[in-house]
This record gives structure tokens, sequence and C-alpha cells, in this order.
């Protein structure tokens, strides 16, 4: 089909799973290797357990957090993207960053943003971008209510650290950071 290729390119007419990719691998400060290669079972496995999530009702003031690593020192960070479970609207949603020891790194506006649509990306600016270093940073995804759900992830097993931690909707606060993985807990969030 003319434009669907691109030309001198060959195609690949069968897809084994076995095929290599090539993924950064967020070693800091220029540590080697930067790439590293990944097959597409793999891949198929890592997308499956994390799009494996269920719609979580939140304790109200309750902060539901997942790990995330930045690779490159000076990144700049505008905000967090998190997915909206099956209700919507009604209850305000804030999103934070924390470092690895669990400390505030940025917010969104305090006063919190009006959940959007259900099943839907909620992308959520800081009240001022940040720059960050590499290493392990926590998501944290706060509702002021228990009408909106929050998408966490449900795996039975995953490579992801999530936790919650009550909380007074509006007050930011450290976080203890979880060195393991519960189900049920981690929002399906990423930064941007």
């Amino acid at each position: 089909m003319a434009g669907l290729y691109t030309p001198g390119v060959q195609t690949d007419n069968l897809i084994t799973g076995s095929e290599h990719i090539v993924v950064d691998t967020f070693l800091p400060s220029g540590q080697v290797p930067q790439t590293a290669k990944l097959s597409l079972a793999r891949l198929a496995m890592a997308m499956t357990y994390l799009s494996n999530n269920l719609s979580t009702t939140p304790v109200a003031g309750t902060r539901y957090y997942v790990d995330t690593s930045i690779g490159t020192d000076g990144t700049v960070v505008t905000g967090i993207r998190a997915l909206i479970g099956a209700t919507g609207g009604t209850d305000k949603f804030i999103y934070e960053l924390h470092d690895s020891a669990g400390n505030l790194v940025a917010t969104t506006a305090l006063a919190g943003v009006t959940v959007g649509t259900a099943g839907t990306w909620q992308a959520i600016p800081f009240t001022a971008p940040v720059t960050v270093n590499a290493g392990t940073y926590f998501i944290v995804v706060q509702n002021n209510g228990t009408t909106a759900r929050i998408a966490t992830y449900n795996a039975p097993v995953s490579p992801l650290l999530t936790g919650s931690a009550t909380g007074t909707f509006g007050t930011s606060a450290a976080i203890t950071p979880p060195t393991t993985y519960t189900a049920g807990v981690g929002p399906v969030a990423m930064l941007y």
C-alpha cells in the first residue's frame, strides 16, 4: 500500500515475539549502557500487567501512590497524567510528585481540579514546572471524595512499588516510600 511503509525498509511478515527493540536503561549521569534490547514477548508481558487495572473507590483525603523512574538529570516535569476509573466528575483530584525519600517535590493546585470523564486520562499541571535528577520518584493521586474513581494497577504480581496513606485533602505532606507492591492502590499515572 503506497505511503504505509518507509521506502527502502523491508517489512516483516512474520512476528514471533523473539524480535528485539531498543530501550533506554535509565542509568544516571552517562553511565553505560544507555540502551539495551527487549524482546517483543517481554514487552507484551509488561504491557499486559501494566494495563491490568481496576476502578478503585478512594477514601477521601487518602494519598494513593506508585513509583516511577526518571533516567536523565535535569529533566523538566510539567505535571502528571492519570487514568480516571469508572466514575468521573463531582470530586476533585490533587496530584503530587515525591522523591525517593517521600519528600514533596511538586504539587498541583491544592484546591484540586474537578475530575474529568470516566475512562479518560486527566493531565493536571504542577503549580510550576520542576527540574529533577535521575532516580526513583512517586506519583501521588489524592481525591476529596468517594464518588470519582481512581484507576489503579491490579496485576497479581508487579515490579511496581505502590502504597497509600491517609491524609487531609489540600494539605501537602510527605509519604513513607513503599518497598512492596499492593494491588489496587497504585494509580495508573505518568509524568509529562
